[in-house]
């Protein structure tokens, strides 16, 4: 078990924050109030994950994981929306699917491949696992989504000059799609390579504190890293793919031009 922490201790972490703070005065960067905010509803946020994943953790209901793996996914899909500010019905539709294809997919690899676990719904590997993923897909689809919508409104002559010689809607936004996917992608391919050698990755540092012997925790980063990767390509792919579908009208022009 890994030494408790006492919540005294953790607010006074919070000191070295103010020369942060100076400094950002100084270089007039005016985001102090949303750092501030954004760490105190982390505070809040994960205090109360502690409190009800434990009582999640130790009843272990399959209903209630489930329910609660609904939860998280319905969250990541506003989160993405809010962000990207595509209020729209069947952007959210699309964002769902986007979210939810490749998490069942890996999990389903997870729990019946590497694991061979007698219940796939064990909330102690359902939820840990299942959150990693869907944190780690919603910052690659809010990063696929802006820069395809920007690059497309930056450089919508050269797309229609593509549709104008010939090519189909597909092949006139292939270079877009492809720009998006890599843009989203790329930390993970960083990550990866460098994984080890620069960074501890939090899921081995975890089992590690926890008691768990190194070469276990190694294995299990290297599944969970190529799970991330897997995941954040595939979601990318997904929201973009339904998008082209759903919002060109038949004469292959962008209808979603307005974010409210």
């Amino acid at each position: 078990m890994a030494q408790d922490i006492f919540l005294p201790n953790l607010l006074y972490f919070g000191i070295f924050l103010i020369p942060i703070f100076y400094i950002m005065n100084y270089l007039e960067i005016r985001m102090i109030s949303n750092v501030i905010k954004s760490i105190f509803r982390m505070f809040i946020q994960l205090m109360l994950v502690g409190v009800y994943l434990h009582y999640i953790l130790s009843i272990n209901n399959t209903w209630i994981n489930l329910a609660y793996l609904c939860l998280m996914t319905f969250a990541c899909t506003f989160t993405v929306v809010r962000d990207v500010k595509i209020n729209h019905f069947k952007f959210y539709i699309i964002v769902t699917f986007a979210t939810a294809i490749p998490l069942v997919l890996n999990m389903l690899i997870f729990s019946e491949l590497l694991l061979n676990l007698k219940d796939p719904f064990d909330a102690i590997y359902l939820i840990p696992i299942s959150g990693m993923i869907l944190g780690n897909t919603l910052n690659g689809m809010i990063v696929t989504i802006n820069d395809f919508l920007n690059n497309l409104n930056l450089h919508e002559d050269s797309y229609l000059l593509s549709l104008s010689f010939g090519a189909t809607k597909l092949e006139a936004l292939k270079p877009f799609i492809a720009s998006a996917i890599t843009l989203a992608f790329k930390p993970s391919v960083a990550t990866m390579a460098n994984v080890g050698l620069v960074s501890l990755p939090g899921m081995m540092t975890g089992q590690i504190l926890g008691g768990s012997l190194p070469t276990v925790a190694i294995k299990y980063q290297i599944a969970i890293m190529i799970a991330l990767f897997i995941c954040r390509f595939l979601s990318s792919f997904i929201l973009l793919y339904f998008c082209t579908i759903n919002f060109f009208d038949k004469y292959s022009i962008f209808t979603l031009r307005n974010r409210n």
